[in-house]
């Protein structure tokens, strides 16, 4: 009782002085908003300037601007110049805002940058915004107000900061995630028409076609969970618009995918359905990821934990649950290139804006008076439920041990093939380069003096394949070639086509390089070298462009390993146990 009475008397000291200092406390948060959001800016300004004077190291992101080159000359939405519509992007969206961001007098770099640092910009807005369309207390009714809340603590984490300039789809993607948040629970509340719910589902779907699944979950979980005075406020017929919309929009570019690029589904879903990538030996820790997510969310997990009460449970299941699903889902796919939890970061609003939501509702009941009727238990509830929060992200020996444990049941690691064996006349490996040197040494020195009609097959693909677009690229791992994508690598398809180079597949790739360099066509009917170009090359050696592709190789190889006997490094035999071993 008497820690009740005094936290009585605390509130309302609390609440008499705000009372009597009303007008200086405006003034003073007016302020510390304006100096927060200019610091904000300038902070991230000054990364975009440093971002665009360098090149851009995300490979996968050029894949895009190879899409839209070859838009703009007239070839659809193809990734090799025989104009074959190709499902390689799985973010379609996106896909046509580098299209757009092609047109900018700048390097294809630099404009990946800059669009991925706009939609990094927009989705502080958007998130603002979502908060503000729902806040109740006058001051969080501006995005304004709100947008340091959002900007600053963002601005803190190890994830998004990397991901705003990556020149991917991640940041549309919150951008998108964060409006759609904000329109949902307007609708729930009777603020917002369900079709703009509906119509901004499909958008975000096709930045991320498994947001399919938070978008469904949350509007389902709205009409059930939302308390029975506000249920009239939205019928059984709405949420059927919205399902209608989000369901037919969804279906309806199924089906224009099965017509244009005779696929319903991206390459990417066959590659990773089908075993495409066995035997893959490189981590991309997807648990670990999804974890680092969560952490940079911890300023809004903890203001969950302060103010949620039990007439605010139904706001944080509708946004939590949507976004735990979609990390669970995650986890079953192979992530490969995601940097910096990417595949996790678009559902930032899902935790953003229930977080900050739930801050204005304490501000709106008012401070001090906000804490009136709790129980001594239930601040007790809340202490630990905060205290939680903070210590389940503290680094430690037994955290770092789980999170190692977990990634490993779910990349499988059990998987990895035993390495190649190459007999080559040279005492020595060569040295290995730069990861992203080799490839813009590869393009460059290799690849752009040959003639238009060379083919290359490689997985490696995208700088390589933006800076050559009028070269034909077979993509290994298949997420740009339908035919690799279905059937997986064969190598009696593949020397079918007679690539003239085989840049080889990156060693991460343990059973398609055992395959590939096992196969006895391949030392037949090419000249495999060793370690060139860090994973090894193949020259075929009746390709009719073999004399300019023996000057650039020889181009190549001074720029990487001078002092080097190039015919010390080629291969004379090969041997594969195509042993499993345990990664």
């Amino acid at each position: 009782m008497t820690s009740v009475r005094s936290m009585k008397t605390w509130s309302s000291g609390v609440e008499r002085f705000f009372s009597e200092n009303g007008e200086w406390l405006s003034r003073g948060a007016f302020w510390l908003t304006a100096v927060l959001l200019v610091a904000a800016a300038a902070y991230w300004t000054a990364m975009l300037w440093m971002q665009v004077h360098r090149v851009l190291l995300f490979d996968d992101a050029y894949m895009f601007f190879r899409y839209a080159v070859n838009m703009r000359s007239g070839l659809g939405i193809s990734w090799n110049p025989d104009g074959i519509p190709t499902y390689g992007e799985t973010s379609q969206l996106w896909g046509l805002v580098v299209l757009v961001l092609s047109f900018l007098p700048v390097s294809m770099s630099s404009a990946l940058v800059v669009g991925s640092w706009l939609c990094s910009v927009g989705a502080v807005g958007a998130i603002s915004w979502a908060v503000a369309k729902n806040a109740c207390s006058a001051y969080m009714s501006s995005a304004w107000r709100v947008a340091p809340m959002v900007a600053v603590p963002l601005l803190l984490t190890r994830c998004y900061l990397p991901n705003s300039v990556n020149g991917m789809e991640t940041m549309l993607g919150v951008l998108l995630g964060g409006w759609f948040v904000g329109l949902a629970l307007g609708w729930a509340e009777g603020r917002v028409r369900p079709q703009a719910v509906g119509g901004m589902g499909v958008l975000f779907f096709l930045v991320r076609p498994e947001a399919a699944l938070a978008v469904s979950t949350m509007v389902l979980l709205l009409q059930f969970l939302r308390p029975a005075a506000s249920i009239r406020a939205r019928s059984w017929r709405e949420t059927l618009t919205v399902v209608s919309i989000v369901g037919g929009g969804i279906a309806f570019y199924l089906g224009l995918c099965q017509t244009y690029f005779h696929s319903a589904l991206p390459l990417s879903f066959y590659v990773k359905s089908q075993h495409g990538y066995e035997g893959y030996a490189q981590r991309w820790l997807p648990f670990s990821n999804a974890v680092g997510v969560l952490a940079a969310c911890r300023p809004f997990l903890l203001l969950m934990a302060l103010f949620a009460r039990r007439a605010h449970g139904w706001m944080v299941a509708c946004c939590l649950v949507p976004a735990l699903l979609t990390f669970a889902y995650l986890l079953t796919v192979t992530q490969i290139m995601g940097l910096d939890s990417r595949y996790y970061v678009p559902y930032l609003g899902f935790f953003l804006v229930p977080g900050l939501l739930l801050l204005d509702r304490f501000v709106a009941a008012g401070i001090g008076s906000g804490s009136r009727g709790i129980s001594r238990g239930a601040w007790v509830g809340h202490a630990l439920a905060a205290a939680g929060v903070m210590l389940l992200f503290v680094p430690s020996r037994a955290h770092t041990a789980v999170l190692d444990y977990v990634d490993r049941k779910v990349e499988n690691r059990s998987q990895v093939y035993a390495p190649v064996e190459l007999t080559v006349v040279a005492a020595k490996a060569l040295p290995e380069a730069d990861w992203f040197r080799t490839i813009t040494a590869m393009s460059d020195a290799l690849v752009k003096p040959l003639p238009r009609g060379v083919t290359l097959a490689a997985t490696e693909v995208g700088y390589l394949g933006a800076e050559n677009p009028q070269k034909t690229l077979i993509d290994l791992a298949g997420l740009n070639d339908a035919e690799i994508a279905h059937h997986g690598v064969s190598m009696n398809a593949l020397l079918r086509r007679k690539p003239d180079i085989i840049w080889l597949p990156h060693p991460a790739y343990t059973y398609q390089r055992g395959v590939m360099l096992s196969d006895p066509a391949l030392l037949r009917e090419y000249d495999v070298i060793a370690g060139a170009a860090n994973y090894g090359l193949a020259l075929r050696k009746d390709s009719p462009y073999r004399g300019q592709i023996d000057r650039q190789m020889q181009v190549l190889w001074d720029d990487l390993y001078p002092g080097y006997s190039m015919s010390e490094y080629r291969v004379s035999a090969v041997s594969w146990t195509g042993q499993k071993t345990t990664g």
